[in-house]
């Protein structure tokens, strides 16, 4: 079993803090038949005109097995202030593929999530859903991935209430080694109700790779997420960006 542990050096905010659910740059890299995991840690404190404590922490756990690929994840995190919660988020997701050919290019998706958000007043939010994946460009050193689906969507908004929705999920994925040394990943999801496409969700993540040595990269990731929805006191558009430092071993 092969373990990467990502240690976050510090993180910059450049509005209040967003969450992509991007479970894309969370899959099996590899086709090793197994077991495969991961495990992230973010962790910054900070004494200023108030103290401030962030913890985050992710968990993948993956199996292969011939054409059966099965991925589960789980993300947690929040900042505390002087007794304050100012984020408390996290979601778990479970994911199963099964390859249609050897070569790997069209897959069945079946996936089911449960996440809560509370700087987005989202108390609860659970859903289920199926699609395809198709893998444009293949190579050794770029992969190029478009997916398509329905999910149906139960979610409770905290001083809102509760609804239940259809969605259609679709996204673009790209990954690039430019070189030993560089490499990026780029992914953006587009999820509209079904049955009013003007109410839409849109979320992108961007990571920038630098190889320090076999065992170390540093990582500049920006992502954000648009709800077109009008909530109060939420803001329709996050983003942040954050450097990384990824241990693999």
């Amino acid at each position: 079993m092969k373990y990467l542990f990502f240690f976050s050096l510090f993180v910059s905010h450049l509005t209040v803090f967003s969450q992509i659910v991007n479970i894309e740059n969370k899959r099996l890299t590899d086709n090793k038949q197994g077991f495969s995991g991961s495990a992230e840690l973010n962790f910054n404190f900070t004494m200023n005109t108030v103290q401030l404590l962030q913890i985050g922490d992710k968990v993948q756990l993956g199996y292969v097995k011939k054409k059966h690929q099965f991925l589960i994840v789980t993300d947690h995190s929040f900042v505390k202030s002087e007794g304050d919660n100012f984020v408390n988020k996290g979601f778990q997701h479970f994911r199963y593929n099964y390859v249609f050919k050897d070569s790997g290019n069209v897959s069945f998706e079946a996936f089911q999530q449960g996440q809560f958000n509370k700087i987005q007043k989202i108390n609860l939010r659970l859903l289920a859903g199926v699609g395809l994946r198709l893998n444009l460009v293949n190579e050794e050193k770029y992969q190029l991935s478009i997916g398509s689906g329905m999910m149906g969507e139960y979610e409770e908004l905290l001083d809102v209430g509760s609804s239940t929705d259809v969605l259609s999920t679709s996204y673009l994925s790209f990954d690039g080694q430019f070189n030993e040394t560089v490499g990026i990943n780029t992914i953006a999801y587009y999820q509209p109700k079904l049955i009013d496409y003007g109410n839409y969700r849109f979320s992108s993540e961007t990571a920038l790779r630098f190889k320090i040595n076999e065992y170390l990269s540093f990582l500049l990731i920006y992502s954000l997420t648009h709800d077109s929805r009008n909530i109060a006191d939420v803001r329709k558009t996050n983003y942040v960006l954050k450097n990384t430092l990824r241990v693999s071993f």
